[in-house]
């Protein structure tokens, strides 16, 4: 294939958006109006009317006994923890790789969070590296199913087994995903699972917890109502907040969960369709698939660059599919390094220092979590994988072309390739999501070297920021 790249001047393989998302019908107009007509907007009493329905129908999908609807998936992580007792001096140990709530759930706790490495072919906490991280202050393990990849679970419920530590699944990217026949959040002692705006299951907002441990249920109960429901018999004096879901959430999302089946059925029918493709191409390899992965579901789906073998960094790689017309990402910055979770916070410093350690980089030892958002994972949202059989035909020609002529990307001028970027974000700046541009804008700020082509990015990027605020 040797088609000139739009990054430098040829025609994009895709000029038409992928298939909306979130995606809703007359389903969540008729549950909406239900709502209206009731007068029971909120979620008091907790569970409410639409709270209580999706409880159970939850349930019965992850194969728990209990389901407790919050409001988002970090407050869901956060109620898990303190309902394990969870608190002052303790440790949680938690990925590098992940969205920053995870670790952030800890801090809300007072306590601190560790971070493990991940491993090469999942992106996924790596049990070895969470077994090395343990120490009389750990309480609990947080394995985060990763874009498309679930934790080892065998491992680490070995692991929590042997060490008398608890496991709290980090369920958010795999709602209705399967581990050896039984549905993930089932695992642990409890499931957290998000329902945010970009989730493969959506309300704008929410969350969930489940669990089959009755204690604990109703303990989670007593934090997002704040308050022991009438009848329950936990009997503990818990300090509460309102972390409550409300009934238009509830009613958003049971009409939502009717389409989850057939749509992670397609996602990943779609998923190993490419996975196929990628396989072929030398230099690009797909993150692994577990057969003990029974029923999947897909958020992100990632790959991993090879520039040794391409001869074009990662970076380089995905602004050229971008310009194609092909949405990508490169996934979480490691949490340490985040600017969404500054070590210097008083927060964090406080964690630190109640349990003993200094609050800073000196023990996030994780190579394989930066090696793997420094140079090589690049995913692929999961609207990608919800259209027709074109869509994707449209994603693996793209990626052919980009892998094809990656060699004459490396020698492209800085001049051409600026014109050529500039182009490309006159075109599609007001099209575009503001998150999408911060998240490209990071990426952006990765590809070129030198800095007046720093500045040159910051300037473009303020640009597009503007346009999307204005």
């Amino acid at each position: 294939m040797n088609e000139k790249l739009s990054l430098l001047g040829g025609d994009p393989v895709r000029k038409q958006p992928f298939a909306p998302w979130p995606v809703f019908d007359d389903r969540e107009r008729t549950a909406l109006e239900d709502v209206l007509c009731s007068g029971n907007w909120g979620g008091s009493p907790s569970p409410n009317r639409k709270a209580a329905e999706l409880a159970a129908r939850f349930a019965a999908i992850h194969d728990t006994l209990f389901a407790i609807p919050t409001s988002s998936g970090t407050a869901a992580l956060e109620v898990a923890l303190k309902a394990l007792g969870v608190g002052p001096g303790d440790e949680v140990i938690v990925p590098a790789l992940t969205y920053h709530a995870t670790a952030y759930a800890v801090v809300a706790c007072m306590a601190r969070p560790v971070f493990a490495d991940v491993c090469l072919d999942t992106a996924c906490i790596d049990p070895d590296s969470a077994a090395r991280l343990i120490t009389s202050r750990t309480r609990a393990i947080i394995p985060v199913h990763y874009g498309a990849a679930i934790a080892d679970l065998d491992a680490l419920a070995e692991l929590a087994r042997s060490r008398s530590l608890a496991i709290v699944e980090d369920c958010c990217e795999a709602v209705g995903a399967q581990w050896r026949g039984r549905g993930v959040g089932s695992y642990g002692a409890l499931g957290c699972f998000s329902f945010q705006s970009l989730k493969s299951l959506t309300a704008g907002e929410g969350g969930m917890i489940t669990t089959s441990d009755h204690v604990l249920a109703q303990r989670c109960q007593a934090l997002i109502n704040g308050r022991r429901r009438l009848g329950d018999d936990c009997a503990e004096s818990l300090l509460g907040a309102n972390y409550r879901i409300t009934e238009w959430q509830c009613a958003v999302l049971l009409a939502q969960l009717e389409r989850l089946p057939a749509q992670n059925e397609l996602r990943w029918k779609h998923a190993e369709r490419l996975r196929a493709a990628l396989e072929r191409i030398p230099g690009l390899t797909p993150t692994a698939a577990d057969p003990r992965t029974t029923r999947p579901a897909t958020y992100v789906w990632f790959f991993k660059v090879n520039a040794s073998v391409l001869n074009v960094s990662r970076n380089l790689f995905a602004l050229a599919l971008m310009a194609e017309g092909i949405p990508c990402s490169i996934g979480d910055e490691p949490v340490f390094r985040s600017p969404l979770f500054p070590l210097e916070s008083r927060e964090y410093r406080t964690v630190c220092e109640l349990a003993g350690a200094a609050p800073d980089r000196s023990a996030c030892r994780c190579p394989v979590a930066e090696r793997l958002y420094d140079h090589e994972l690049l995913g692929l949202p999961h609207q990608c994988l919800l259209g027709e059989e074109q869509d994707l035909d449209d994603v693996i020609t793209a990626i052919e072309k980009v892998a094809a002529n990656a060699r004459t990307l490396q020698r492209a001028k800085l001049g051409l390739l600026w014109r050529a970027l500039e182009r490309f974000w006159h075109e599609h700046e007001f099209l575009l999501p503001l998150e999408i541009v911060l998240e490209r804008a990071r990426c952006y700020r990765r590809c070129i070297d030198g800095h007046r082509a720093e500045c040159r990015v910051h300037l473009l990027m303020k640009k597009a920021v503007d346009a999307m605020v204005r």
